[in-house]
């Protein structure tokens, strides 16, 4: 109950901070380097009154084990930020920077419709290993809803994040003898396509080495109602119909790209693209549109960057099954 009473408390104090143009908190007690870094930038405070606002006003409509669970989260956050955001004082800020922007973004989903109960998890290393230096932020979702069985989804995000930590470690074999700087970064951003399902976008980003990093985004939707992750075919109806559709409209729009752009054309052949679409994670639904996302390499080269074709729901809504996670 501590944990609840601390976040609630931090919740009403927005009003007094933003009218002297300070953060959410008071910082003649700022106790930390995250602290005092937010009190000495305006920007930062700014940042913080902002979030902190979105919070309370979410806190203010939530009861019982849904208001607990957000407290909880909220503390929780905190302290992944505390933990995560140092050096000096621009890296802390760009750190927090980003971090607030994300955090804040995330509270809004929270509050478009019935709380769905997700909290942040967060893996944070930083190391040596022979002269390789090493740093690992990684923040992935759980779903925490009653009403559902989310465990085959959140077992799939923290498989993931052990993954991808494991591989951003330096082994003794990774060229230790060399001076080096590895770093791994992974954040997630959510959207509500509908009232029963959430987007979790995974952005990341890693060096470990090489000529270049690697880095991109994977979508997955969640089915608030079963707990389950849903693929394009769990969308549409069923049939093909929706297929060939696709294959036209994303081929049309990527040959316009590549015309700027260029990237793989034999990416552009019917039978590759609709393999290519029926991959559930270049699917970003967002609330009023679809936004396919391909990363460096599925249609084009590493220099050509991320490519992204978006697509408004009036262009695809006939086609959505009527008692599916995006019907309404």
């Amino acid at each position: 109950m501590r944990i609840v009473a601390v976040a609630l408390a931090i919740a009403v104090l927005p009003a007094a901070a933003s009218a002297q143009g300070g953060p959410s908190f008071d910082c003649a007690k700022a106790s930390n380097a995250i602290e005092r870094a937010i009190c000495k930038n305006p920007e930062l405070a700014k940042d913080d009154r902002e979030m902190t606002a979105v919070y309370s006003a979410l806190a203010a409509r939530l009861a019982g084990s849904a208001k607990d669970h957000l407290a909880r989260d909220q503390v929780g956050w905190i302290g992944n930020r505390n933990r995560a955001c140092g050096g000096d004082v621009a890296t802390i800020a760009a750190c927090l920077k980003v971090r607030y922007a994300a955090r804040t973004a995330n509270l809004k989903v929270f509050a478009d419709g019935v709380y769905p109960f997700i909290s942040e998890h967060a893996v944070y290393k930083a190391g040596k290993v022979g002269k390789i230096t090493y740093t690992i932020d990684t923040r992935y979702p759980q779903f925490d809803g009653p009403t559902a069985d989310f465990s085959a989804v959140n077992r799939t995000f923290a498989d993931n994040a052990k993954k991808s930590d494991e591989e951003a470690t330096p082994k003794p074999d990774s060229g230790v003898e060399r001076e080096q700087a590895w770093s791994y970064e992974q954040a997630f951003a959510l959207h509500r396509p509908s009232a029963n399902a959430i987007t979790v976008a995974i952005d990341f980003y890693g060096f470990s080495g090489g000529a270049h990093g690697f880095g991109g985004t994977a979508c997955m939707l969640v089915d608030l109602r079963t707990g389950k992750s849903v693929e394009p075919d769990g969308v549409f109806v069923p049939g093909d119909a929706w297929l060939t559709l696709m294959v036209g409209l994303v081929g049309a729009d990527l040959r316009e790209q590549f015309a700027k752009n260029p990237g793989f054309d034999d990416a552009l052949e019917p039978a590759t693209l609709a393999k290519m679409l029926r991959e559930p994670g270049h699917y970003c639904w967002r609330t009023d549109r679809l936004e396919l996302i391909f990363n460096a390499y599925d249609v084009g080269p590493y220099s050509a960057g991320a490519y992204q074709v978006v697509l408004p729901y009036s262009r695809l809504r006939s086609l959505f099954r009527t008692d599916g996670p995006l019907a309404r």
